[in-house]
């Protein structure tokens, strides 16, 4: 965790268990979506002297089912760099806030060129708690916003971890 603690340290600290939930709006402000979640967020020093973060998101709806997506990336001059079958795009501190309490995140969609994501983070100063904004564009044009709201429940993500969730699992019913 060197590297990325004494280069980001807020973004280092997000390594551990958040719980929380997921409200999507539509472009008007009408909710279209709401859902529990867990976080695990995972931060490591690679054997090949790579520091990765990597994260897994369990959405949990009411009517029982379940979704995990999953995030790997790889610190690389001024941000965490993330590529994959979905998704490529960044996550990084913000430099210009003084309180050193705010991440940013931006992403584009691999199948979908023109799709862009801008997600901003706040972190409590106890750095336990987190509010996060996502803005959805197509086309240039605002689609959707996301509201989260998230809690620190374990800092040794380690505990919570399973390789199950290292791969995506699209949204079904919990076995």
């Amino acid at each position: 965790m060197g590297c990325i603690r004494d280069r980001m340290p807020i973004v280092a600290d997000q390594a551990g268990v958040w719980d929380g939930e997921y409200i999507h709006l539509d472009a008007e402000g009408r909710e279209i979506d709401r859902h529990a979640s867990r976080l695990v967020c995972r931060l490591e020093d690679g054997p090949d002297g790579v520091a990765r973060l990597s994260q897994s998101n369990i959405y949990t709806w009411a009517d029982g089912t379940r979704e995990v997506r999953y995030f790997d990336g790889i610190f690389r001059g001024d941000r965490v760099w993330i590529s994959n079958d979905l998704i490529d795009g960044w996550t990084a501190s913000l430099s210009l806030d003084p309180t050193e309490r705010t991440i940013m995140v931006g992403w584009t969609r691999v199948s979908e060129p023109d799709f862009r994501y801008y997600e901003m983070i706040t972190v409590a100063e106890d750095r336990r708690a987190k509010n996060r904004t996502w803005h959805w564009y197509r086309r240039g044009r605002l689609f959707q916003r996301t509201i989260i709201n998230e809690t620190k429940t374990a800092d040794d993500w380690a505990a919570y971890d399973d390789p199950s969730l290292l791969v995506y699992r699209p949204r079904s019913p919990i076995a």
